[in-house]
């Protein structure tokens, strides 16, 4: 089962920036943590850079070099990947930019802001979708989330399930492209998220299921999806044991946040629920349209606070009814907007959504199994990611 091709040999030169960068972005990460996801490349990189990580200085430098180069040799990507790790690096050492700059510098892309209509065409089709399965009443959106929350065994069970299901979708035969699961399944009740996938190195990666922050199951449903299968542990997945270990593009052992290869990840992490679900119920594309909108109202929210000059209680207090969210939701989310790399982070859901969603539209009646390959084996930027959907015609 499989894609069948012939695999490339990454050309000498570009295998050679791509080395540059991975051991360029594990020494950064030592100054700056949350740049990087996850990294299962050579674990002597990984020791060299916490031995002798380098000052940031120099390192800012030798991100911005490399970026110069590689894109004199036109590679995008590469040069794209390096300026994130200049910028993130920056901003640590106190740089400060616009958030509209701050976007551009990182994901490589003009901050589009989405028009009001898009919010309110989102905002009706949650509140419709909710009064038609909570008729009589007001305020159905959370009426619905209030009486089919669950915690504790009952979310962990539900979790259980919607994971089996993605795996089934992954290992079954459906997905083109073998992989080997490697993956530990773990509760846990003291952390804000509901749920997380994290890398703890040098190879150790987990799904972490909050038990005691309850959600619904169709919630439960769309963040395991999203965390999981067919989302972010499949497409680190498919990166490490194909397009890195399998077609020798170093660059894919390592998972960076806030950079262009952020949007379209983020894209296919938006997009997963509905993936392996051809014909879902209302309450599953409710969850995910939910979500959806509280991504579009945090992005809403990181305007306001950065470009508009709002002040943070009017954020915080559109936040929550724009997106449907309680307090601790909304609180939850602010802390997010107001950082200055998460927050310009929050315009990748968006951006990246839409990608994959019209990337889906053009590859509906084409070649799926090859269509899936690129979708999750790419090295993708959000420039060339449409036309090289449009190259597999």
């Amino acid at each position: 089962m499989g894609v069948q091709h012939a695999e490339p040999s990454v050309p000498t030169s570009e295998a050679g920036l791509e080395t540059e960068l991975v051991q360029l972005a594990l020494r950064a990460a030592v100054h700056h943590p949350i740049l990087k996801a996850v990294y299962l490349g050579p674990p002597q990189w990984l020791e060299d850079a916490n031995r002798d990580p380098g000052e940031p200085e120099k390192l800012i430098a030798a991100a911005r070099d490399l970026m110069a180069r590689a894109a004199a040799e036109n590679k995008l990507y590469l040069a794209g990947q390096a300026r994130s790790i200049a910028t993130q690096l920056e901003v640590r050492q106190g740089k400060v930019l616009p958030y509209d700059q701050m976007v551009a510098q990182l994901l490589g892309v003009e901050l589009e802001i989405p028009a009001e209509d898009e919010m309110r065409e989102l905002q009706s089709d949650v509140t419709e979708l909710a009064s038609s399965l909570e008729p009589s009443g007001t305020d159905p959106v959370r009426r619905w989330e209030e009486r089919r929350q669950v915690r504790g065994e009952a979310k962990w069970d539900i979790a259980m399930r919607a994971y089996l299901a993605g795996r089934e979708y992954v290992l079954g035969g459906r997905f083109p492209l073998k992989i080997a699961e490697s993956l530990d399944i773990v509760r846990t009740e003291d952390d804000l998220w509901s749920v997380n996938f994290s890398w703890y190195p040098p190879k150790r990666t987990t799904f972490e299921v909050n038990v005691a922050n309850a959600r619904t199951p169709e919630a439960v449903a769309f963040e395991v999806a999203h965390n999981i299968y067919p989302g972010d542990y499949l497409h680190i997945a498919v990166l490490i044991q194909h397009t890195y270990q399998r077609r020798g593009h170093v660059n894919a052992s390592i998972k960076l946040k806030n950079a262009p290869e952020s949007v379209v990840s983020e894209g296919i992490e938006e997009t997963a629920l509905l993936r392996i679900t051809p014909d879902p119920a209302p309450g599953l594309i409710l969850a995910a349209k939910l979500e959806w909108l509280r991504r579009m109202a945090s992005l809403a929210g990181a305007i306001a606070l950065h470009l508009e000059g709002r002040s943070e209680k009017d954020v915080l207090e559109a936040m929550a009814r724009n997106g449907f969210m309680d307090e601790s939701r909304a609180r939850f989310q602010l802390g997010h907007v107001k950082h200055p790399l998460w927050g310009p982070y929050q315009y990748t859901y968006i951006l990246g959504r839409r990608l994959v969603q019209e990337a889906d539209r053009r590859m509906s009646n084409r070649n799926h199994s090859a269509y899936l390959d690129y979708l999750y084996s790419g090295l993708h930027t959000p420039q060339s990611f449409l036309p090289g959907v449009d190259a597999l015609a």
